[in-house]
C-alpha cells in the first residue's frame, strides 16, 4: 500500500540479521498493525472534514485543525518515544502509547465541541505516534540495512493497505451512521492492536542507554551534525509532506469545486494507496539487487515526474478527480520505492540510538508536512493551484535530498562521530571513515 519471480516474498535471511545477541524477531504483520494505527486513524477522518465544519458550524480552516494539530501532535510525541524506548525498552513504551491512543480515542467519540474534539486528536496522534516510532525502531534492532529496508516495505506495504481502505471505510460509516461511529470503530481496532501488543511483542532493543536531558541533548546534536542523517531524513520529510499536503487539499476540492460526495474521495484515493503498496512490492523485490540509493533516485524521480503531469492535467483539459489521483498514483509508486529506503539509511546511521533516530526523523515527516499543510491553507483557495505548488516543491525537495545522501561517501556514514560514552562506538566511527576515504572517488550511486 509485483513480482517478477515468484508470488511470495522470500523471507529476511538469518545472514542479513545484524551481529549482535539474538533477539526474538517479532511478527512483521504486528509491527504494520502497531505502525498503520496511527495512518489509519489520520485518513479515516479526512473525507469527514467538511461534515465535522457544518456539525460544529466552523469554518473549513477550523476544521482542518483536526488534522493539522494531528500532524503536529504526532510529531511532538516522536521526539519523546525515541529516547524513553532506548532507556526502557520497545515493548512497554508501545504499550503505554496505544492506551493513549485508547483515551483519546474515546474523548474524540464523546467531544460536545470542536475544541474537545481537536484536543482528543492530539491524545490520539502522540499515542499512535508509539507504534509509528517504535515499529521504525523494531525493525533496526534485529535486521541490518538492506534487510531492514525489505522488512520496512512489507510493513509500509501491509499497514498501506490499511490506510488504502480507511477512506472509504470512514466515509461509509460517516454516510451512514454518523461520524462518532468512526471514532467507536478506530477504538476497536485500537484495542485489537493493543490485545496483539500484550500477548505477541517481545522486547528487541539491543541495551540500555541513559536517559537524562543532557544525554538526549547529546545525542539530537550528534544526529543534527550528520549530513548522511539528515540529509536521509528530510529526503522521506518532504516525500511525506508532498504527500499530506495532497491529501489536505483534496476532499475540498471534491466538495467544493466539483461537487462530489464524501465516498468519491474514498473510493479515488484507493488508486494512490495501491501505487504505494506496488511500490512497495518492488522494493522488497529489488532491494537485494539494486541497493537502497539506486531506490531512492529512482522512486523521488519517478513522483516529481508524476507531480509535473498532474499540474499539466488540471491544466488541460483541466481539474477533475481523475487529473488528481491518476498522477497521484504513479507519485505515490514512486514513493513507496523511496521511503522504506531511505529509512532504513538514517536509521542505519547510528543503530545504538535506532529509537531516538527513528523519533526525530518522525518528527521531521510531520513538522514538515503540517508546514505544508498550512501553507495550503494561507494560499488562495480558487483551485488546485496552491495545492499543486506546494506538492511540487517538496517533491523537488525530497529529490535534492536524496540526491544529496546518496552522493555522500559511504552514503552517509564517512566520519560519523562516536556515540557520546561508547568505546565500541568510536572506534566503529573510525573504521566507517577510513572506508568511506577509500570510497570517496567512486561514491555509490
Amino acid at each position: 500500500m509485483v513480482s517478477a519471480s515468484s508470488s511470495v516474498a522470500p523471507p529476511i535471511a538469518p545472514s542479513d540479521v545484524a551481529p549482535a545477541a539474538p533477539r526474538a524477531v517479532p511478527p512483521l504483520l504486528l509491527i504494520a498493525m502497531a505502525t498503520g494505527l496511527g495512518f489509519s486513524a489520520l485518513h479515516m477522518i479526512v473525507p469527514a472534514l467538511p461534515l465535522l465544519a457544518r456539525a460544529f458550524a466552523a469554518s473549513p480552516a477550523q476544521a482542518q485543525l483536526v488534522l493539522t494539530l494531528y500532524f503536529i501532535g504526532i510529531a511532538a510525541g516522536q521526539l519523546v518515544y525515541g529516547p524513553v524506548s532506548d532507556r526502557f525498552g520497545r515493548r512497554p513504551v508501545l504499550i503505554a502509547g496505544l492506551g493513549l491512543f485508547l483515551a483519546g480515542t474515546a474523548l474524540c467519540g464523546f467531544a460536545p465541541s470542536l475544541p474537545a474534539l481537536i484536543a482528543g486528536r492530539v491524545a490520539q496522534a502522540i499515542g499512535a505516534c508509539a507504534g509509528v516510532v517504535l515499529g521504525r525502531a523494531i525493525i533496526r534492532d534485529v535486521y541490518g540495512r538492506d534487510a531492514a529496508a525489505r522488512g520496512m516495505a512489507i510493513v509500509m506495504m501491509t499497514m498501506t493497505l490499511g490506510s488504502a481502505v480507511s477512506p472509504a471505510v470512514g466515509a461509509t460509516v460517516v454516510e451512514w451512521l454518523g461520524w462518532r461511529a468512526m471514532f467507536a470503530l478506530l477504538g476497536a481496532l485500537g484495542a485489537i492492536v493493543l490485545g496483539s501488543t500484550l500477548a505477541r511483542l517481545a522486547e528487541t532493543r539491543p541495551e540500555p542507554v541513559p536517559l537524562n536531558a543532557a544525554e538526549i541533548a547529546r545525542t539530537y546534536a550528534l544526529l543534527t551534525r550528520s549530513r548522511g542523517y539528515l540529509c536521509f531524513a528530510l529526503c522521506t520529510a518532504f516525500t511525506s509532506a508532498s504527500w499530506f499536503s495532497f491529501i489536505a487539499s483534496a476532499p475540498y476540492l471534491l466538495s467544493e469545486l466539483l461537487h462530489e460526495p464524501p465516498t468519491t474521495y474514498g473510493a479515488m484515493i484507493m488508486l494512490p494507496m495501491g501505487g504505494y503498496m506496488l511500490g512497495n512490492g518492488v522494493a522488497v523485490r529489488i532491494a537485494r539487487r539494486t541497493g537502497a540509493n539506486a531506490m531512492i533516485l529512482a522512486g523521488c524521480g519517478l513522483s516529481l515526474g508524476a507531480g509535473a503531469v498532474m499540474a499539466g492535467w488540471c491544466v488541460y483539459p483541466g481539474l477533475s478527480a481523475w487529473a488528481l489521483f491518476v498522477p497521484l498514483a504513479v507519485s505515490a509508486v514512486g514513493n513507496g520505492l523511496s521511503q522504506p529506503a531511505a529509512l532504513a539509511g538514517a536509521l542505519s546511521i547510528y543503530p545504538r540510538v535506532a529509537g531516538t533516530a527513528s523519533g526525530f526523523l518522525g518528527f521531521l515527516q510531520m513538522a514538515v508536512s503540517a508546514l505544508g499543510t498550512m501553507l495550503i491553507g494561507v494560499l488562495p483557495h480558487g483551485g488546485p493551484a496552491a495545492m499543486l505548488v506546494v506538492v511540487l516543491a517538496t517533491q523537488v525537495a525530497a529529490l535534492a535530498l536524496g540526491y544529496a545522501a546518496v552522493r555522500l561517501p559511504a552514503a552517509g556514514l564517512a566520519g560519523r562521530p562516536a556515540l557520546p560514552g561508547n568505546a565500541a562506538g568510536k572506534a566503529a566511527g573510525k573504521a566507517a571513515g577510513k572506508a568511506a576515504a577509500g570510497a570517496a572517488d567512486s561514491p555509490q550511486a
